[in-house]
């Protein structure tokens, strides 16, 4: 699982930290000065660091600084939050990966999130489901479990590695009433699920009129806010 660590103290990241919850699979790890910061960074190994670039004291620059500085962490992506012209200067001469306006809106931190991590965020709500799923690739069949379902898409649970762009056929029946209903079509991989939550994020990429009437139903059993979203 891939962990995101997120250093302010003046919620900075209060929104975000509830929508990477709830559209990602990501840990999150907070601090809320510099200092707090080097030992959770040193502790954790988180994969992405966000620093809020103006902190008192210490400030995400400061920290930046001593990351990079460090073998160890050298090579962990840092993305500064806020600050002007003066801080992003001093935040590139720090080894500095990104940056991003102190007013940033919740898609460009997810963009941040897929550029240095391959992390592609949820669109839309998910049912959990635990129903069998088969799909091939290049002729090769695989099974799986579907762990989660919503109109875009689906997060199915298989020990089969596939790499972030591959298209895959799908099918599936959706037991929720009976008869059961089926669900056959094409979906693009894009997100990795890493041990212990190992597996694919997929999105539909074609769906037949049958099936997606089908699986818009199903949808519409389980919640009528999933189907509606």
């Amino acid at each position: 699982m891939r962990s995101v660590l997120l250093v302010d103290n003046r919620g900075l990241f209060g929104e975000v930290a509830r929508a990477i919850k709830r559209r990602t699979n990501c840990r999150i790890l907070t601090a809320t000065n510099g200092t707090d910061a080097l030992a959770v960074a040193r502790r954790e190994k988180p994969d992405l660091i966000f620093l809020d670039a103006e902190m008192e004291e210490m400030t995400g620059v400061d920290v930046c600084r001593v990351l990079k500085a460090d073998k160890q962490s050298a090579q962990r992506p840092i993305v500064l939050v806020g600050g002007g012209e003066k801080e992003r200067k001093e935040g590139n001469r720090a080894g500095a990966d990104g940056f991003l306006a102190r007013d940033f809106v919740e898609d460009e931190f997810f963009e941040t999130l897929r550029r240095h991590l391959n992390v592609f965020a949820r669109n839309a709500a998910r049912a959990a489901v635990t129903w069998s799923v088969t799909f091939w690739r290049d002729g090769v069949q695989h099974e799986g479990t579907i762990r989660d379902l919503s109109r875009g898409g689906f997060f199915v649970q298989t020990s089969v590695d596939q790499p972030i762009g591959a298209r895959i056929e799908i099918s599936f029946h959706t037991p929720v009433e009976k008869p059961t209903r089926s669900v056959v079509g094409e979906a693009i991989v894009v997100r990795i699920g890493e041990e212990p939550d190992k597996g694919l994020g997929c999105r539909f990429f074609q769906l037949s009129a049958s099936s997606r009437t089908n699986l818009e139903e199903c949808l519409r059993l389980l919640s009528p806010e999933l189907a509606a979203s």
